[in-house]
């Protein structure tokens, strides 16, 4: 394995996936956009894990940015065969109230760069092999309030996940990643988990009886790797939430 690619990896699960290949020692490249963010987890990571750590400036939406992005690894790694698509935005509203830049924020960021950097990544491995993993939803599948843009946007993910598969193998395998309820910041503050009617609320939808923890979505993620005849799948990681 030459190098992994995070975008998305300074905050949620994007920097815990960065600092868990890290510490197992890959090389990881960690996309962001806030340089205060970049330090941050650079600061969390053992001393012998920063020198496989290459943080990249980059707007996921940006062509060139991306383009950048790979050519950079390629200069200081080599190359890389596995792409961890986590960049994303929120930003809900009711459906009645969206406007077309908040529509616009939140598909570009997480489609149009799953996208961009699904075809970056396939043009710099050339003739060799590799794995993407792409962030879904559920409520890409069943849909919530006020997050019309959101769940489009993941919605979209898992078949472009479905078509990639079908056209990048057998030399490419891309599979979708599907976590929810997982204890991140994001879910805190939508759910309100640091109040005890908030936390009840939603363990009280989980079979599993509690939040997951990054380690959950950690383990997945291996196994998605090692599983090496699955392609197009939906990987779900959330206690039983919800269940397809």
């Amino acid at each position: 394995m030459n190098a992994i690619v995070i975008t998305g990896g300074t905050r949620g699960l994007g920097a815990a996936l960065t600092k868990a290949f890290a510490a197992k020692g890959s090389n990881v490249v960690m996309n962001y956009r806030s340089p205060q963010g970049a330090e941050n987890v650079i600061a969390e990571l053992e001393a012998d894990a920063k020198d496989r750590v290459l943080a990249v400036q980059a707007d996921v939406r940006r062509r060139e940015d991306v383009r950048a992005m790979f050519a950079r690894t390629c200069e200081v790694f080599g190359g890389c065969d596995v792409l961890i698509n986590c960049a994303g935005v929120n930003r809900d509203a009711p459906f009645s109230e969206l406007t077309d830049e908040l529509w616009d924020e939140v598909v570009d960021t997480h489609l149009k760069g799953t996208f961009i950097c699904g075809q970056e990544f396939v043009r710099q491995i050339g003739e060799g092999q590799g794995s993407i993993i792409n962030l879904g939803a559920a409520c890409g599948i069943q849909g919530r309030k006020n997050g019309a843009n959101f769940c489009s946007a993941k919605g979209g993910i898992l078949a472009l996940t479905k078509c990639m598969a079908r056209e990048l193998a057998p030399k490419i395998r891309v599979n979708c990643l599907t976590p929810s309820a997982v204890d991140t910041e994001e879910v805190r503050e939508r759910y309100a988990l640091d109040t005890p009617e908030g936390l009840t609320g939603v363990l009280n939808g989980i079979p599993m009886g509690r939040l997951g923890a990054h380690n959950d979505v950690i383990h997945m993620v291996d196994c998605i790797l090692a599983a090496e005849f699955t392609t197009g799948a939906n990987f779900f990681v959330n206690g039983g939430e919800f269940m397809q």
